[in-house]
């Protein structure tokens, strides 16, 4: 059960807005057509690797603390007479990106599902959704993510399987090669390992090896078999290729009653990452003056989500997943030389 239900975080973790809604899908795979179907076995790997990775890391790490972290992980350098940590800032970044995306795709949710409504008033359902997120904390999310993952990915593929009913076949989407495809595979898996990264090595403590491999195989599995269909999804439905929330399309043309479940689900999906993404963020905002941190942060985030969800999946994305391997190299960096050190003493005492 405790392998389960810490796959169950990840999963919602890496499961938001960009991947329930399918948009992140295609911008990353099935865009590129049939071929993109070949390269989810060397994504399975990826993901694998990088979760258990970063499991690893915070095997010794009970009380992980990210600055904290960042100044074992990397020296920092000075700029016009300012220091800073490289890792620090590709991290900020990355959290006020995601949760930017995660914002804006509440509106795009509320867009989708009554588009005549007024998109001040999504603004402001957004803007109190994140408020409540910012005052939860890891304990409450974990349990929420329990509860979510599982109709999530039940949801998810249920949709998929019916879009097989709707529009015309297609193999290709007008994109005639596939050389970007090997290095969106490895930023991919790096983007969506990365961003979560705070709540895996967070989780990564009191676990043992065949605990870390058992949650890596599970959501790795379980990522790829989502985007699989999902694929199959876009074939089987080319016009979806220009919507902001594709699956939640499909969803209404199934059935009434099972798109309202499904927006529902979406929701939930993307409350589950803004929670891990606000909980990163919030990192970089502890200090004294507790209120105008958070409105500082609430500030960012609200400017960064003007920039619609799908610009932001499309553009900003690939800069997290370059990020996400600066940082995962770091970190192998230090298990190796940590491992080498417990090999060292152990010999010794022996």
């Amino acid at each position: 059960m405790k392998v389960f239900k810490m796959s169950a975080i990840i999963i919602g973790a890496i499961i938001g807005a960009g991947f329930a809604s399918g948009k992140e899908i295609f911008e990353y795979f099935a865009k590129y057509g049939i071929c993109s179907l070949f390269f989810i076995i060397p994504l399975f790997v990826f993901i694998y690797f990088f979760i258990y990775t970063y499991l690893k890391f915070g095997e010794n790490n009970e009380n992980f603390d990210l600055k904290q972290s960042n100044k074992f992980l990397c020296k920092p350098l000075k700029f016009f007479n300012v220091k800073f940590n490289p890792l620090d800032v590709g991290l900020f970044l990355t959290f006020l990106i995601h949760t930017s995306a995660m914002y804006s795709s509440l509106i795009a949710l509320f867009a989708t599902y009554l588009p005549s409504g007024f998109t001040f008033v999504y603004f402001l359902i957004a803007l109190t959704v994140t408020i409540i997120l910012i005052k939860s904390t890891f304990k409450s999310y974990s349990i929420l993510s329990n509860l979510v993952v599982p109709l999530i990915i039940v949801c998810i593929m249920l949709n998929v399987v019916c879009s097989f009913n709707f529009g015309t076949f297609s193999t290709n989407f007008g994109i005639n090669t596939i050389l970007p495809l090997p290095i969106l595979t490895l930023v991919y898996a790096s983007q969506n390992t990365y961003f979560s990264s705070f709540v895996i090595i967070k989780l990564g403590s009191n676990l043992n090896k065949k605990q870390r491999h058992l949650i890596s195989l599970i959501v790795s599995a379980t990522i790829c078999l989502l985007i699989l269909l999902g694929i199959l999804c876009f074939m089987f439905n080319p016009s979806l290729v220009y919507s902001e929330m594709p699956f939640a399309e499909v969803a209404i043309k199934v059935n009434p009653i099972f798109s309202v479940i499904f927006a529902i689900i979406i929701f939930g999906s993307i409350i589950t990452t803004h929670a891990t993404c606000l909980t990163s963020l919030k990192e970089y905002f502890k200090g004294e003056k507790k209120y105008n941190n958070t409105f500082t942060m609430l500030i960012l985030v609200i400017v960064l989500s003007l920039f619609n969800f799908g610009k932001i999946v499309e553009y900003l994305y690939p800069l997290i997943g370059a990020f996400g391997l600066i940082y995962l190299y770091k970190i192998i960096t230090y298990n190796y030389k940590l491992n080498y050190l417990k090999k060292l003493i152990k010999n010794k005492t022996n």
